[in-house]
């Protein structure tokens, strides 16, 4: 099993939440109080889609500054002369 939640897998379950999301019995669940109370309240607000646990999207990167490149310029037929 995994958590719906923190995706832990090899979970004891604890709490099915299928039904929230119209699913049969048996299929949906979360390891601990706090997953379900977290879950919950993402499911309320309706933002669950934008949960980004980090077991699948690992830890926030440090915003790093992009180096300014040169515009490319584009390539044509008129910048390349034939030495025939």
């Amino acid at each position: 099993m995994i958590c719906s939640n923190c995706y832990t897998s090899q979970i004891t379950p604890m709490h099915d939440v299928g039904h929230w999301w119209n699913n049969p019995p048996d299929h949906v669940f979360v390891c601990s109080d706090k997953c379900y109370t977290e879950l919950e309240k993402l499911a309320k607000d309706r933002t669950w889609m934008e949960h980004k646990p980090v077991a699948i999207f690992g830890k926030k990167k440090e915003k790093v500054e992009k180096k300014k490149m040169k515009p490319i310029g584009a390539v044509t037929d008129r910048q390349f002369t034939s030495n025939l």
